[in-house]
C-alpha cells in the first residue's frame, strides 16, 4: 500500500484521531450533511495507513463554538493525547473546525510541532515540522478567525438595522407576549397583568427593592415566569420574588411602553465576557411608545432615580436601612463636610444612635471630628418637621388611609385570582384525566399524579385565602389616622406611636430634608438643617450628660480615692473600697470602670499621672533613654537586671520608671 510521503512508521504506530464538531445544536440537527461528511473522514484514514481499531473519533463537542467563548471538553482531551504522544494524526473537515481563535490554534500547532502530529484535512495533509506547511496552517487559523469576524459583524449589523426600525423580535419580560402579528402585546392573561401591576404598586409603596422582596416573602405572594420569554407554548410558573428580579423588572424600559436595544455592554476579561448596564444615552435604539405600558416613561424615570439613591455605592445610605437614627445617610459633619456614619450602642431602653464622623480619619489617618450623641439630635429634628408637617397633616393622613385601603384590596384581589387559577388548572387536570383511554396505563397514571397535584395546590390556595381573611378581622395596631388627625396637633402622637417603623419616619424625613450640618461644641449641638425646597432653619440642642457626671458618690469615697491614688493602681483602690463595705451610687460593688468615671468626674489624678509629675518616663521612654531596643529591654524588666526603681501603674501591666537623673 501506498502512503503519503508526510505520514511515516511514526505516525502509524500511534492512533489517528478524527475530530468532529459543528458550531451550534441548530447546525447540528438542520445541517446533518456536514456531521455526516465529518464522520465519512475515516474511509479516508484507513487509506492512509490506519486501522480501523487505531481510529478514534472525539465528537463531544458538536453544538460548541470554536470562538474560544466556551469550555471544549473534546478538544482538551485531544490536547492532552498530543501532548504525551499518543496521536499520529489529527483528521477534520476543515481546520476550521479545531480552533477559530489563535490562541487555541496557535497552541495546537506548536504541540503538533514538537510531537510530529500530522495534520489532514479536505485539502491535503501537513506536517508542522515543515515550514510551508506551518505557514499555510497560519494563514488558513488566521482566515478562519476573520471569517468568525465577518460572520458576526455581518449578523450584528442586520440585528442592528432591523432594530432601528423596531422589529427586531427579543426576549421579552414577564407580561408581555407576542400576538400572530409579532407585535408586543399584554399577557392576555388577567392574573399575570394583576401581578405585574402588583408589583409596581408594592414598589411605589416600599421605596425599594429589598423591601419589595420583603413584603411578598411575609405576604406570601408569588411571581410569574415565562420560560419561553414572550414567544409563548410553555405554562406558566409561579415563583418567589429575588431582589435580582425585581431590580431587572425595575430597570427593564419595556415596562413603559419603551422599545430599547443595545442596553448591556459586553467586555472580554480573563475570567469570560463580562456585561455591564450602559447610560440610557448610550443605547443603540430608544423608541418610546411602542406597546402599552404598565407604568409611565416619568415614573420609569423616577424608579431609576430611586435604585440610584438606594445604592449606597453612588449615593447615601437608603432611609429603608436598619436602625433608628433618622439622619442616616443626610448627616453632615460641620467640621470636614464629610457625610457622617451612624452608630449604635447598647443601652437600657434599646440601641442609642450616635453620629460619626471618620472622613478625615480616612483621607489623612487622624483622628475622628466628632461623635454626637444622636437622641438630642434626632429629637430637635423631629419637632422642626412636626412643626412644618403639622398645616398639612389632615391631607396627609387621608392620603395614608386611602393607601392603606388600596393594600388590602391589591391583596384581596392577589388571593382570589391565585384561587381561580387553581381551581382553573384543577378543572383542566380531570378533563384531561378523564379524557384519557383506561387501557393507556402509563398515560392514564400520569395524568392522575397530575390532577391530584392541582387538587393540593387548590387546597393550598383556599387555606391562604382562608388564613388572608381570619387576618383582616384582627383588631390593627395602627392608629387610626383619620381620628388622629381631626386635630393637627394631634400629629405629634402619630409620629411618637411605638407602632409607626422608625423606617417610616426617615422616610417622611427624606421627603422634606435635603440634609443635615452637625457641628459639636462641648455639650452644645448646632443643627443646620437644609429643606428641598431650599429653605434654611437653624437649631441648638445639648448633648445628655455623662452618666459618671450625674452620678452622687460620698465624700468618704471620693476622700479615699483621692489619697491612695498617689500610690495605688485602681484595682488596689477597688479592692480596698469593697474590702472595707463600701458601695457604689448604684448599689452595687466596685469596679475599675466606676473608679475610673469617678476620677474623671471629680477630676482626681490616676497614679500614672501622680508618677509622670515626679519624673517617671515610660518604658519605651526608658529603653530610649538606655538606649537599648524595647523588646531587650522587656526581657531585662522581667528578668530583674534593670538597676532603676519602676512601679506598676495598672492591673494589665503598664509601668512607670524612674529616669537616670534620679
Amino acid at each position: 500500500m501506498e502512503y503519503n510521503q508526510k505520514i511515516t512508521a511514526i505516525q502509524l504506530k500511534r492512533k489517528a484521531v478524527l475530530y468532529i464538531r459543528q458550531s451550534t445544536m441548530m447546525q447540528v440537527y438542520e445541517n446533518a450533511e456536514s456531521t455526516m461528511r465529518q464522520y465519512a473522514l475515516t474511509e479516508k484514514l484507513i487509506q492512509l495507513g490506519w486501522q480501523l481499531e487505531s481510529i478514534a473519533t472525539i465528537d463531544c463537542d458538536l453544538g460548541q463554538s470554536g470562538s474560544g467563548s466556551c469550555e471544549r471538553g473534546g478538544f482538551e482531551r485531544l490536547v492532552a493525547d498530543v501532548i504525551n504522544d499518543e496521536v499520529g494524526a489529527i483528521a477534520c473537515l476543515e481546520t476550521s473546525r479545531l480552533a477559530r481563535n489563535s490562541r487555541e490554534w496557535g497552541r495546537l500547532m506548536e504541540i503538533c510541532s514538537i510531537t510530529k502530529t500530522v495534520l489532514i484535512d479536505a485539502d491535503g495533509i501537513y506536517n508542522l515540522s515543515d515550514f510551508n506547511d506551518r505557514l499555510l496552517l497560519g494563514l488558513k487559523g488566521t482566515m478562519n478567525e476573520a471569517e468568525l469576524h465577518f460572520l458576526r459583524s455581518r449578523m450584528r449589523e442586520s440585528a442592528l438595522s432591523k432594530a432601528k426600525r423596531g422589529e427586531l423580535r427579543k426576549a421579552l419580560p414577564i407580561g408581555y407576549v407576542y400576538n400572530e402579528a409579532g407585535d408586543v402585546v399584554k399577557d392576555a392573561n388577567i392574573d399575570v397583568q394583576s401581578a405585574v401591576n402588583q408589583f409596581f404598586e408594592t414598589f411605589r409603596m416600599c421605596g425599594s427593592a429589598h423591601r419589595t422582596v420583603r413584603y411578598y416573602t411575609e405576604n406570601g405572594f408569588k411571581i410569574p415566569k415565562d420560560t419561553s420569554r414572550g414567544f409563548g407554548g410553555k405554562e406558566m410558573q409561579w415563583v418567589d420574588l429575588s431582589t435580582g428580579k425585581a431590580v431587572d423588572m425595575l430597570r427593564n424600559p419595556a415596562y413603559a411602553g419603551i422599545y430599547a436595544y443595545g442596553r448591556m455592554q459586553a467586555s472580554a476579561t480573563f475570567d469570560g465576557t463580562k456585561f455591564r448596564p450602559k447610560p440610557e444615552e448610550e443605547w443603540h435604539v430608544r423608541m418610546s411608545g411602542r406597546h402599552e405600558g404598565y407604568i409611565s416613561e416619568d415614573e420609569f424615570n423616577m424608579n431609576q432615580a430611586v435604585l440610584l439613591k438606594n445604592s449606597t455605592r453612588a449615593s447615601p445610605v437608603p432611609p429603608t436601612r436598619e436602625g433608628g437614627a433618622l439622619l442616616q445617610g443626610i448627616a453632615i459633619c460641620g467640621v470636614c463636610w464629610s457625610r457622617m456614619t451612624v452608630r449604635y450602642q447598647g443601652a437600657k431602653n434599646g440601641n442609642t444612635p450616635y453620629y460619626a464622623c471618620d472622613g478625615f480619619a480616612k483621607r489623612y489617618g487622624g483622628t475622628s471630628c466628632q461623635y454626637v450623641h444622636g437622641v438630642e439630635v434626632d429629637k430637635a429634628i423631629s419637632n422642626l418637621v412636626l412643626e412644618r408637617l403639622t398645616p398639612i397633616a389632615i391631607e396627609n393622613a387621608l392620603k395614608v388611609q386611602q393607601e392603606i385601603e388600596q393594600r388590602e384590596a391589591a391583596s384581596d384581589s392577589y388571593f382570589s385570582l391565585r384561587l381561580e387559577r387553581a381551581r382553573h388548572e384543577a378543572g383542566l387536570a380531570r378533563k384531561r384525566y378523564m379524557s384519557v383511554d383506561p387501557s393507556n396505563r402509563l398515560v392514564a397514571f400520569e395524568l392522575e399524579k397530575i390532577w391530584n397535584q392541582k387538587i393540593s395546590e387548590l387546597a393550598k390556595a383556599e387555606e391562604e385565602l382562608r388564613i388572608h381573611e381570619r387576618s383582616k378581622e384582627t383588631v390593627s395596631l395602627q392608629p387610626n389616622v383619620s381620628e388622629l388627625m381631626s386635630i393637627p396637633g394631634n400629629v405629634r402622637d402619630i409620629w411618637n406611636n411605638a407602632n409607626v417603623p422608625a423606617i417610616e419616619r426617615k422616610r417622611i424625613i427624606r421627603c422634606l430634608v435635603e440634609d443635615v450640618t452637625i457641628t459639636k461644641d462641648g455639650r452644645d449641638i448646632r443643627l443646620g438643617v437644609r429643606f428641598k425646597t431650599g429653605a434654611i432653619a437653624k437649631l441648638n440642642c445639648q448633648s445628655p450628660p455623662l452618666i459618671y457626671t450625674i452620678q452622687s458618690t460620698s465624700s468618704d469615697v471620693i476622700d479615699i480615692i483621692r489619697h491612695e491614688s498617689t500610690s495605688r493602681t485602681k484595682e488596689e483602690i477597688v479592692h480596698i473600697l469593697n474590702a472595707g463595705g463600701y458601695v457604689s451610687s448604684s448599689g452595687v460593688p466596685f469596679s475599675v470602670g466606676i473608679i475610673r468615671d469617678i476620677m474623671r468626674a471629680h477630676n482626681i489624678p490616676s497614679l500614672k499621672e501622680h508618677l509622670k509629675a515626679r519624673g517617671y518616663i515610660t518604658a519605651k521612654e526608658k529603653a530610649t533613654e538606655l538606649n537599648i531596643d524595647y523588646s531587650t529591654f522587656h526581657r531585662m524588666r522581667v528578668a530583674g537586671r534593670l538597676n532603676c526603681d519602676f512601679i506598676k501603674t495598672s492591673g494589665n501591666g503598664d509601668y512607670m520608671f524612674a529616669p537616670l537623673s534620679n
